[in-house]
Order: structure tokens, then sequence, then C-alpha cells
């Protein structure tokens, strides 16, 4: 009864808070819409009576807002934070005013809304009257109390509110009454007052503030189940309207002349005050009724707790009502209630609710005087649980035998029950387990064949096996096994069973693992639900999909993976799926995930076998792929067209098909030098590897790329290598008619520039000792694009030799720095504009070099670093011997080279991006040349430089024989 109470108070107190909050919004909504449209019905009721301002209006808005905002639980915290705003909002419009009335001040916020419309007297324009401004700072303290959930804040909130309740009734009690000072205060300020709307707005809001606390203060009492409140929601209304009513009744009739105004009062006064005195009189003697209904309970419970307190059994009594007069401890064991929650209570408590019915025959039963044998029914306990009883009534007559109650004696039977129950489910659990076991079994078996008959079966014929037998062993009317990696792809594949195959044709395509089929599997564990529409991930079953109403999915997991999913369904009407059809399916899964996960990699190992094959039969290139022991797997349709086939013959690891492989010149490649063999014996990567291969085609030998890699398993262990050979004829091809190409541009371009320089030759002898200035600047320009053209030519040439690998070299012993002396002094028109300084540390032997090639070089190496130099900084030659040969560094100051170019410099045809107003004319082959010349002598170059600073070119040249052990020395 104590939980019905709060619930029931629970469920009014958002309706007194809803309603107080909605009246205050009213009230200052039409308070507003009056002063808008200077409706006086709206702002003040009648003529003549005290009008609501805007302020108060406002106040009423904010103060019904922060009601509804803080009087429910459960709000966001940002609601929380506005209705908090709002009740500080209605504090400070309250305090306002009180303090321009108690200071004398004028704030000016009287007249911020309608200052045109106020009817106010002009010393106070618009300002809400004292009592009205202090029922408001009541409320709004009232209202910041709300959120804090201490008992000081509980008595601070019922302080204010009860204070303003008091202000805001007495105001109404002069509209009723007719007395003008009880709402206004005419000996201060006879020209406001609270109006009529505001002191019923402030009645609804203290009512609303009281609502939303109903667990302490003055709503506490008035919703207590206790005697005391239910008294107290008896009188409380008669209290508080009776006497107003009846003061309004005699005013009206002193009005009318019926007696003087004096006999009213003394009227009113007699008649409220016999009232007040009925009111006590019918309180107390329904105290003495329910004081005495206790006494007579506590002696018969006493009377039968000395008759049963030593029994077994539980003894209760009851009056003829049904309602509980006596309750033994033996009663308390088996129902759980002890003796003070049950007396004055009705029998019906202790049944289930759905044998009330039956409880009632009971009853009407024992009013007629009939005794039960040793009947069977149920009883609910104290925490809902029901257990069975056996029960044996009897009738209970007084002195003058008449029938005054009955008494029942329950024994718990339960145990009893229970035990044959146990044994009759045990019998059956043990038949149902020995029959499903029996079924998984067969099924391992009949998968183990599917899975032993592999490859001439697949996955699908497995999952077909386990489908059918898991439907069987479940007793489900559709059973299907999906394997899916990808919740955007459907299911592959997807075997269903049980579904008819105009059905299945309807559905066309295979699910998606989204909803329920993706929660199972996501998950690690078996899904079992009695309706499937009841998953909060359900969503709805495609077109022509059969019913199903229970539902059970088994994730098959295989090594902590997931390998396939399992869904068994029933239709609608059919039980659902219990512990032991779940436990059963997951049985067999367990058994059976692994021959999945060998049937799936079965199939997806002959995909990719097959795919592999399809992309080696397809490649340009001629393919092998041989095992650990050299024998041949794999070759494409193109390689076989190298082999040669000698029933004689075999290769060292037994292959018939032979390849002839030669070298570049022609002569066999031994087996341990060839690719294959250096890449399945040592576990070398050979790339690029030039060879020469017998072609059955062409019937000639033809040039091939080789490339060999080691085939390793996943602890390194060589299990094969392959072979890839590219036929590159065209491409040698392409490289000689290029070179041929190469020679006959340079030569036909030479005999042109030949005779532009002729030309020019005899034309300056023409014009005599002294031509003219102009014709001699453009006979010097033909000059020197002449020999521009012909340094290109040659350029475009050594480019050539050096990517054919034909640059050939005279070289012998030099001195390198003599050499380097008279290299300088030849290139000064090279270098104009900036000193080339040389630096020789130490003693640096001769070197092995063609003068005229590392006159090239260094002279490529002086003009890039004056052409790119800062004009006028010098040029810095610096030469030492090194470990492995001599080192030379140009070095420049300048704008430097950025990193991200570096790697560029020595590519064919690449300048670098013209940067400052100098534009450096040249085709990009210097660099390029450079480094080809600087690698044919057996050196190497390489760069570093510093943007703004100094960029170095840095080359190593090999000593001389002799030299090198000197320099060793």
């Amino acid at each position: 009864m104590g939980e019905g109470g709060s619930t029931e108070r629970s469920g009014r107190a958002p309706l007194g808070v809803v309603v107080g909050a909605a009246c205050s919004v009213l009230a200052g909504c039409a308070a507003l819409l009056g002063w808008w449209t200077r409706e006086t019905a709206l702002t003040s009721i009648a003529r003549g009576w005290p009008s609501m301002v805007p302020n108060t209006a406002v106040t009423l808005i904010l103060a019904g807002l922060s009601l509804g905002l803080l009087g429910r639980e459960g709000r966001s915290a940002r609601l929380r934070q506005l209705g908090q705003a709002s009740a500080a909002a209605v504090a400070a419009l309250a305090l306002a005013p009180l303090a321009e009335y108690v200071f004398g001040w004028d704030l000016g916020v009287d007249r911020l809304l309608f200052p045109a419309r106020v009817d106010f007297p002009s010393r106070f324009p618009g300002r809400p009257s004292p009592n009205t401004a202090l029922c408001c700072a009541l409320i709004g303290a009232a209202l910041l109390s709300l959120p804090v959930k201490t008992p000081r804040a509980c008595r601070r909130a019922m302080v204010c509110v009860l204070a303003a309740a008091a202000l805001a009734l007495t105001a109404l009690s002069g509209y009723l009454l007719g007395v003008g000072y009880y709402y206004g205060l005419p000996p201060l300020f006879p020209f406001t007052g609270m109006a009529l709307h505001t002191s019923i707005a402030l009645l609804a809001l203290s009512a609303g503030v009281l609502a939303a606390r109903p667990d302490c203060g003055a709503f506490a009492v008035l919703t207590s189940s206790a005697p005391g409140g239910a008294l107290l929601r008896r009188l409380l209304p008669f209290v508080v309207l009776v006497p107003i009513v009846l003061g309004r009744l005699f005013l009206i009739g002193a009005d009318r002349g019926a007696y003087p105004i004096a006999a009213s009062f003394a009227l009113a006064s007699a008649v409220t005050t016999l009232f007040l005195a009925t009111v006590l009189w019918i309180g107390a003697a329904h105290l003495n009724l329910l004081d005495g209904a206790r006494r007579r309970a506590e002696e018969a419970r006493a009377f039968l707790a000395a008759l049963a307190h030593s029994s077994e059994d539980a003894v209760i009594g009851a009056d003829l009502d049904g309602t509980i007069l006596s309750w033994n401890p033996a009663a308390a064991r088996l129902y759980g209630h002890s003796a003070g929650e049950v007396i004055g209570r009705e029998v019906l408590a202790l049944y289930p609710p759905e044998l009330a019915g039956e409880a009632e025959a009971h009853l009407e039963r024992l009013r007629r005087g009939e005794r039960f044998e040793h009947f069977e029914t149920a009883g609910r306990t104290r925490d809902g649980r029901t257990i069975d009883v056996e029960v044996t009534v009897s009738t209970i007559a007084d002195e003058d035998g008449r029938m005054t109650g009955f008494s029942a004696i329950c024994r718990d039977i339960g145990r009893r029950k229970a035990m044959e129950a146990a044994v009759e489910r045990a019998h059956a659990v043990e038949r149902r387990l020995r029959s499903q076991l029996e079924a998984i079994g067969a099924a391992s078996a009949a998968v183990s064949e599917a899975l032993a008959s592999l490859p001439r079966s697949d996955l699908r014929s497995v999952l077909e096996v386990i489908a059918l037998h898991a439907k069987g062993i479940s007793g489900a009317d559709y059973a299907a096994i999906g394997i899916s990696e990808d919740d955007r792809r459907p299911f592959d594949p997807w075997v269903p069973c049980g579904v008819a195959a105009e059905e299945a044709a309807q559905l066309r395509t295979a699910p998606r693992p989204v909803g329920v089929l993706g929660a199972v599997a996501r998950g690690e564990r078996p899904v079992r639900l009695d309706d499937v529409r009841a998953h909060p991930d359900f969503i709805g079953l495609p077109p022509h999909h059969p019913p199903i109403h229970a539902f059970l999915g088994v994730p098959f997991r295989f090594q902590d993976r997931t390998v396939g999913n399992l869904y068994l369904a029933r239709r609608p009407g059919r039980p659902p799926f219990d512990e032991d059809d779940e436990r059963a399916v997951a049985l067999l899964a367990e058994r059976t995930c692994a021959a999945i996960e060998t049937a799936r990699l079965y199939r997806s190992e002959a995909s990719e076998r097959r795919r592999l094959e399809a992309v080696v039969e397809q490649m340009p290139e001629a393919a092998l792929l041989v095992d650990a022991e050299g024998r041949l797997i794999t070759c494409n349709r193109l390689a076989m067209s190298y082999a040669i086939r000698r029933e004689d013959e075999r290769d060292p690891w037994g292959n018939a098909a032979l390849f002839d492989h030669r070298s570049p010149s022609g002569e066999p490649v031994d087996w341990p030098d060839r690719p294959m063999t250096r890449a399945l014996c040592r576990g070398e990567v050979v790339t690029g590897a030039e060879g020469l291969l017998w072609s059955a085609a062409e019937r000639a030998f033809v040039p091939v790329l080789v490339n060999a890699a080691p085939v390793r398993s996943d602890d390194g262990e060589i299990q094969g290598a392959v072979a890839v050979f590219q036929d590159i004829t065209a491409l040698k091809e392409m490289e000689r008619q290029r070179q041929e190409w190469t020679g006959v541009i340079a030569h036909d371009l030479r005999q042109p520039i030949q005779v532009i320089a002729t030309a020019s030759q005899l034309l300056r002898r023409r014009l005599g000792a002294l031509p003219a200035a102009d014709g001699e600047k453009q006979i010097g320009r033909i000059s020197d694009s002449v020999d521009r053209l012909r340094r290109m030519i040659d350029d475009l040439l050594d480019a050539s030799r050096i990517e054919a690998r034909q640059l050939t070299l005279d070289c012998r012993p030099v001195d390198l720095r003599a050499l380097l002396g008279e290299i300088v002094e030849r290139s000064a028109g090279a270098t104009e504009g900036h000193a080339v300084r040389l630096d020789v540390q130490g003693d640096v032997p001769a070197v092995r070099a063609d003068p005229g090639r590392f006159e090239q070089i260094v002279t490529n190496l002086l003009s890039n670093a004056a052409r790119y130099g800062e004009p006028g900084r010098d040029i810095v030659v610096a030469i030492r011997a090194g470990a492995a040969g001599a080192h030379i560094a140009v070095s420049n100051q300048g704008p430097g080279i950025a990193e991200a170019m570096l790697p560029h410099l020595f590519k064919r045809f690449w300048r670098a991006p013209e940067r400052g107003p100098r534009r450096v004319r040249g085709a990009g082959l210097g660099l390029y040349i450079t480094q080809g010349l600087v690698e044919a002598h057996g050196g190497s170059i390489s760069v570093e430089s510093t943007p703004g600073a100094t960029t170095t070119f840095h080359v190593t040249m090999p000593f001389a024989r002799g030299s090198a052990r000197a320099a060793e020395t």
C-alpha cells in the first residue's frame, strides 16, 4: 500500500506542476494581451479593481516557465539552467519594486513595457503593488531552491511558498468578501493592489511548487497515507472554503438589509465556530473508529498467535469480509510478509491476480459455512513469487454460534511439486539430449563425409549438410548458413534450407549481414529471440520472405574468428527456441566450424590458384615457377615457346623442358650461374640480367631480360623460385635505330655547321681588315652559335655513347695538379667574371684518366659553377688524396640548389627552374655527361648544396696503379 501511495503521489505531482505553470503563463499572457489591446477585462477583470501591471505579467510568465522546467525530474542540464535563469529573473523583477518602495528609488523598470498605457497615478506608474512584488520574490526564491535536494532547501522553499500562498489567499479573500484592505493597501498605497487574476495565478504557482516537492514539507503531510494525511485530505477543502463562502453569504445578506453589518459578523463567527467544532468532532470520531478497529485487530492477533504460534504450518485468521486478523510466524516464513504488513489487508493479496476469481468463490462458500479439505492452490509471496500451497479452511463462530470469520492452514508443497516436476523434466531432458546428441553425431559424420569428398564437392555442399542437420536438431522451420567478411556485400555463399524453391526464387539475391543477421555475424555468442521483431536491430523482412517469429542465430567461431553464421527460425504460432536448442546448435557449430573453415580455405585457395594461373597465362612475359626441389610447377604459354624438349636429356632437377640460356655474347651460362639457380639455391634476387634464349618460334636466339626471386614461407624457408623472361628484341632494335639515328643526325648536322663556319670566315675576309662594327658583331654571333651547336652535337653523341656503354677512353697516368692548372687557364672564357682558385691539399698521386675527357669533366663543372654562382664570387677547386682515389671538389657561392632538386641533377635533359633575372641556356646534358664520364673512369660524383650559400660537386678519380701503392705507403 505504501508503494501504491507513492505511485499515486508521483502521478499527481507532475499534474499539479503542469496546471500551476499553465495558469501562471496564461494569466501573464492574457494581461499582456489586454495591455496591448487596451482591454480592461484582461488587465483588471472589472472596472475599478486593481490591474495586473505589465511587469507582473512578465514575472508570472517567467515563473510559469521556471516551474515547468524545474518541477520535473529528468530534464537536461541546459533546460535546468534555463529554468534557474528564469527563477532568478523572477526574483530580480520582484525585488526591484520592493527596493523602490523601501528606499524611494525610481529605477525605471516599471515603464519598460507599455509606458504610454499605464493608468496608475504618476507617482508610481506601472509599478506592481508591494504585496504582489513580495509574493513574486517569495515564489522566485522557492523556485531557486527546487533543484537543491537538501532538507534545508526544502524547508526554505516551503516557507517561501506558504508565505506567498497566505498573501495571495488573503487577496483572493478580499475579492470574495468585498474587503479592499485584503488585496490593496489603502492606508499606504491607496492607488494600487493585487489584481484578482494575479492572486489566482500566485496560488496556482504555490500549489505547483508544493507539488514539485511531494517528498517534504506541507505537501508530504497532505499526501501521506497515514491517518493524519487521510483526515487532512478530507477536511482541508471544507476548512478553507466554507468560512469564505459563509462570510460572503452573510455580507450579501447585510448588503441587502436583512440584518446589520455587525450582526453579519457575529453570525459568521458563530456559524464558523460551529462548523469547525463539527469538523473536529467528525475527525475525532473517525480516529476513534480507527483506534477501535486497531484494538480489535490486536486482540484477535494475540488470540490466534497464542493458538498457532508453535505450528509449523501457516495459520491465518480472517473475518467474513476477507480481512486478515491473525498471522503466525510460519505464515511470515511462507509468504514473506510480517504480521504488521498484512493484518488489516484482504486475503486476496495472498493470491496471484489471475486467481482472484477463485479466491472470491472460496470466500463466498465460507460465508455459507462450508469447510474445505486439503485443496491445492497458488499463493503470492511478498517479493511477487508464486508458490504452491495446500490449504485447509474452516469457519470460526462466536458464543452465539454466529459465524464471525474463518481460519486457514496453509502448507508449502512447492518443494514436493518441484521435485516431481524436476524428475519429469530430467527424464524429458535426458530423452531430448540423447536424441540431439545422436543427431549431432550423425551431422558430424555427414559433414566429414562431405569434406572428404573435396574437391568433387564444394563449400556449398558442406553448408547444405550442416543447415539440414541443424534444422532437424532444433526443430526449426527454416535454416540458413551464410559466409561473409564485409557487411557491405551479400553473404557468399548463402545456403537456405526449408524454403520452397518458388519462394527462394522470389527472394532473388542473398541478404547482407545487417540488422539481426549482422548482430549475429558481429557477435561472439548465440542470439536467441522469442520474437525476432523485438530485437532493436530488426529492420524488417524482404518481400516474399516467409513469415518468422522465433529466431536463433549462432556464429561459427574458429580460433577466435567467425567463419560462418547459422540462422534458424520458426513460423508464427510455433513455440520459441529454448536453452536446450541453443546448447545443441552451439555444440553442432563447435564441431563443424573447422570443417567450414577447411572448405572455405579450399575454395579461397582454388579461386586464388585459378586467378593466379589466369594472370600468369596471360602475362606478356614468360614466367616459370618451381618448387623447393626445382621441379617445374607452372609454366605459361609464352615460356613454353622457349622450351626445348628432348626425351634423352633432362635438367639437374629432372625436368624434361629445357631452356638454352646464354650470355649476351652468346656463350652458354652454367647451371650454377643461371638466375633461377641463384634464386632457388642461394636465395638471391636477380633483376635485369640480360641474356639470350633459344626461341622455337623464331628458330634463333632472342635477347631477354631475366628476373628471378625465391619464394619463401612465413618462417623464411625457401619453398621455390619464380623467374620471368622478357623479350627485349624490340628494345634492342630501338636502341640500334637510335644509335644509328644519332650518328646520322650528328653527321648531317656537322656539314651545314661547317658550311656556316666557312661562309662566316669568307665573309670576314671579304669585308677587309676593318669591317663595320655592326658586321663584326653579327659575324661574331654566327661564330658563337656555330661553336654552341658543335658542343651540343658533341654532347648528344657523348650522351648516346654513355647510354649505349660504347664510350671509349684513352686512359693513362696523369699529374692531377698540373692538368688542373692548365684546364683552369684554358677555361678562363667559360668562368669570366669569377676568379678560379686552385687549392691543393698535400701530395696527390697521379690518377688514371683520359686527359681530354677529364678536361671535359672539369670544364663542365667550372662552367656550371660560373653560370649558377653569384657574380664576382670565387670558384674554388680543391684537391686532396683519399683512401680510394683523388678527391676533387668544385665549390661556388650562390643561390644554391633546393634539396628536392638534388636527385634530378644528373638526369638527361633536366634543368633547374629559372630563378632570378639571369637566363641560363643549355640542353640539360652537361651533368649527365659529366656523371657518365666520371663513372666510365671508375670514379664517382656527388653534390651537396646549402640554399643561399655554397654548392659543391665532389668527384673521386681512381689512382694509377703505381700511384695507388705509393698513396697506401
